[in-house]
């Protein structure tokens, strides 16, 4: 037996919830969330995140999720010196180091809360029947891919993606024997193949990330703990904010590079997040890229539900222009550190 749907969004991550809250309480909605594990990850939110949470209706439940205050960034790039970029004189006056598991548990508690079904399963085949997406025992009018990266869904629907680098992080979580210095403050430290990002996560845990391309990676045999390790505690800075801390199990490789779809929707169909277009960490576009990729989703499928043919069209236009926008400044970002110009790792951003 099938059920029946108006919006099928594959994938439970960010982008997908959001945009399961923005539309479940008017129309029937069905996530199918298809992860399997997640990755280590030590995300921020930027002060700014406020209003894309209060609209979703989830602030007052992110403030008592356990999140953790971010008071700014550290940064050596460009210069063997540090520059320090403090929250204080925002509006909101800090950020959050977020534990990502409660954040995920409140946008999907609320989507529930909303009325969108939930259902953990793989997708196998997905077919255009007449108007209607069949997929996984269900059929709806509008299917959408928050699939993440991969695409899963797009890709099988003809859409094809357009890398731009080969961007990968490695990243492993240490256990520091002593509290740190500036645990509040992220740290992104640049070395001549690549960069490392390490923050302190609400549990006291230190999520590093070695970030340079797949070539180098495999090249360096970062995928093997002692090799990361020697590779992360070249940069000095680095190297004394974890020089008591340990290595907890395993690394883990993930994708970073920047990449968007040649088109993200088509008829009845659109993709949101990063498999629409995925941003490298350093622009820290992250999770609230993904919060307003969903809304402003939703909206599009509002409008073309309601007749406008053209309404997910120009969602994709939009995702593109936006997408070509951050090019531009991810060059400008690069072009700041000139120390290592001559090595492949920085040619590569400045072409």
């Amino acid at each position: 037996m099938t059920s029946s749907f108006d919006v099928v969004i594959v994938g439970g991550g960010p982008a997908g919830m959001a945009m399961a809250i923005e539309l479940a309480p008017s129309l029937a909605v069905a996530v199918i969330d298809t992860r399997e594990h997640r990755a280590v990850r030590g995300e921020t939110l930027a002060p700014g995140c406020r209003p894309l949470l209060t609209r979703l209706g989830v602030y007052d439940a992110f403030l008592h999720g356990g999140h953790a205050r971010c008071e700014g960034t550290m940064a050596s790039w460009g210069a063997p010196s540090l520059h320090v970029t403090d929250y204080l004189l925002h509006p909101e006056r800090y950020g959050w180091r977020l534990d990502r598991d409660a954040f995920d548990a409140m946008l999907t508690s609320e989507a529930q809360r909303r009325g969108a079904t939930l259902m953990a399963s793989r997708v196998d085949a997905v077919v255009h029947e007449g108007d209607l997406w069949r997929l996984s025992g269900l059929s709806s009018s509008v299917v959408v891919d928050a699939t993440g990266r991969q695409a899963a869904i797009a890709r099988r629907l003809g859409a094809q993606r357009l890398v731009a680098d080969n961007l990968v992080g490695v990243s492993g979580v240490l256990e520091p024997r002593a509290p740190l210095r500036n645990e509040n403050y992220p740290l992104i430290e640049a070395r001549h193949d690549g960069w490392v990002y390490s923050t302190v996560t609400p549990r006291g845990e230190i999520v590093v990330v070695a970030m340079t391309d797949s070539d180098v990676a495999h090249a360096c045999s970062l995928h093997e703990p002692d090799a990361w390790r020697r590779w992360i505690a070249e940069p000095p800075r680095t190297a004394a904010r974890l020089a008591s801390a340990t290595l907890r199990g395993h690394v883990t490789t993930i994708s970073a590079c920047s990449q968007r779809l040649d088109c993200a929707a088509g008829d009845g169909w659109l993709a949101v997040g990063d498999a629409a277009a995925a941003f490298d960490p350093l622009s820290s576009q992250g999770i609230v890229s993904a919060l307003r990729s969903g809304i402003d989703a939703a909206a599009a499928v509002r409008v073309w539900l309601a007749g406008d043919a053209d309404a997910l069209a120009r969602h994709a236009r939009a995702i593109a222009a936006t997408y070509d926008e951050y090019l531009t400044t991810r060059r400008s970002y690069y072009a700041m550190e000139r120390r290592w110009r001559d090595e492949p790792f920085w040619q590569r951003r400045a072409a």
